[in-house]
């Protein structure tokens, strides 16, 4: 039993360098996939509310009907006619 850990220990340590390696490989590569679901999460997140925000006002501004209001402009036109000629006599 003792002569296995001892196997064990001396294959470790031959090869350390490799596992250190790998190991600050798979670190490296949690957390750019990490940084790349959080940045999904996040822009995925900011494009639902634009759209919703976007379709509220659409909606809002199609909501809003133009009022309309005749004006009867004739007696201005009779005004400004009957100064100019009274101007002109």
């Amino acid at each position: 039993m003792s002569q296995a850990k001892v196997e064990e220990h001396k294959e470790e340590k031959l090869h350390r360098k490799q596992i250190v390696k790998k190991q600050k490989r798979n670190r490296f590569l949690i957390g750019l996939a990490s940084v790349a679901i959080c940045a999904a999460l996040a822009v995925w997140i900011g494009w639902s509310v634009y759209g919703k925000v976007r379709t509220a006002s659409q909606q809002a501004a199609a909501s809003k009907e133009k009022v309309v209001t005749p004006i009867d402009l004739s007696a201005i036109d009779n005004y400004t006619s009957s100064l100019k000629s009274s101007s002109n006599d």
